[in-house]
């Protein structure tokens, strides 16, 4: 996923968890908000409950890689956190199938 895609600074993060709208599947939650930025911004937390560092690596890179397949059709002017819920190994089908259905759920697919 390019740079100018990806929320890198913590207050970036901190701006969508105070303001954000909050959608969940079985999978992951997203967290988004409206945003002055033209190009949608989109962020990836996993926390520590998750398990040592490869294994949170392992679905941060699981979810860039599904997120790259979608970044050219959502709509711009969105900030967007996603946040895995099981402290389990997902399928990268598993992982674009959820987040296909969570972005058309919010509405921001076009």
């Amino acid at each position: 996923m390019k740079s100018i895609y990806r929320l890198k600074k913590n207050y970036q993060y901190n701006y969508v968890y105070k303001h954000a709208v909050s959608i969940a599947d079985k999978n992951f939650i997203m967290l988004y908000c409206t945003s002055r930025s033209n190009p949608t911004k989109v962020g990836f937390s996993v926390s520590k409950k998750y398990g040592k560092a490869v294994c949170r690596n392992r679905i941060r890179r699981q979810m860039k890689a599904a997120v790259s397949l979608f970044v050219d059709r959502i709509a711009s002017g969105y900030n967007l956190v996603f946040i895995p819920r099981l402290q389990q190994r997902y399928l990268f089908a598993d992982v674009v199938e959820s987040m296909s259905k969570l972005l058309e759920k919010a509405g921001l697919l076009s």
